[in-house]
């Protein structure tokens, strides 16, 4: 099929997920067998070397945009938190002997809980993860002293891990 057939065709076939199209769909590629969501903060003691992997990914995302790019005017309009690096996220994610590493640096041992989740799906299945960075600096309106005020609370990770 070329492109114009593609175009030509509209929207008369509705498209599918992969894991619903066809019975063979859902035994391979594409069906999601688990997945899950962790907090670093909740996993890991080690809160300098969580800050430390939270400033590697902010250096190494090169769409890095402090404050979504916005003035202090437009924060004070949108009256909520604007943190400084609300969207830096990696796929840079690996599971090595138990051990959790992101861009590189290790944060150590997942605990026993969660290795015991997804050790049936390790070295087994094709492994997804992405991390999401999560507090920080962050600016927000103070109806109380009528400015635009900038607070600090310290980095945390959100780890999203998948296998299919």
């Amino acid at each position: 099929m070329g492109i114009r057939d593609f175009f030509k065709k509209g929207t008369k076939e509705k498209a599918q997920p992969v894991a619903e199209a066809s019975g063979e769909a859902r035994d391979g590629v594409g069906r999601i067998l688990f997945q899950t969501r962790w907090k670093s903060s909740a996993l890991f003691a080690d809160n300098s070397l969580i800050q430390k992997v939270a400033e590697r990914i902010i250096l190494e995302d090169p769409f890095c945009k402090p404050f979504g790019s916005l003035e202090d005017e437009a924060i004070a309009r949108i009256k909520r938190r604007i943190y400084e690096y609300e969207q830096v996220t990696t796929v840079n994610v690996a599971i090595k002997d138990g051990n959790l590493i992101i861009e590189g640096l290790s944060l150590g041992k997942l605990p026993a809980e969660q290795w015991n989740e997804i050790s049936p799906y390790y070295g087994k299945n094709d492994f997804t993860a992405f991390v999401y960075v999560t507090g920080g600096r962050f600016k927000i309106w103070s109806d109380a002293s009528e400015i635009v005020e900038t607070v600090y609370t310290a980095y945390d990770l959100d780890i999203f891990i998948q296998f299919e």
